[in-house]
């Protein structure tokens, strides 16, 4: 695992890192892991947002047989 190390941390972040890892019951420097883990996660793309969302309706999804042929370049003309 790689090191880091934070300069010029100003008094007021480490306040609210210190807070976030009291309220998580785990250390500063994991709260920092976290946080930053949090920070830097991609976005959910919408399509896994639509499919939890109907699932959790219990909307039946139709099995689709997905056509293994490679897709061409479009044609426009």
């Amino acid at each position: 695992m790689a090191t880091m190390t934070v300069r010029n941390l100003p008094d007021d972040v480490h306040r609210r890192v210190k807070f976030i890892a009291g309220q998580r019951g785990i250390s500063v420097e994991a709260a920092a892991r976290e946080l930053l883990d949090e920070a830097t996660r991609p976005a959910e793309k919408l399509g896994d947002l639509v499919v939890a969302f109907a699932r959790d309706l219990d909307v039946d999804f139709p099995e689709i047989e997905r056509s293994q042929e490679p897709i061409g370049a479009a044609d426009y003309s």
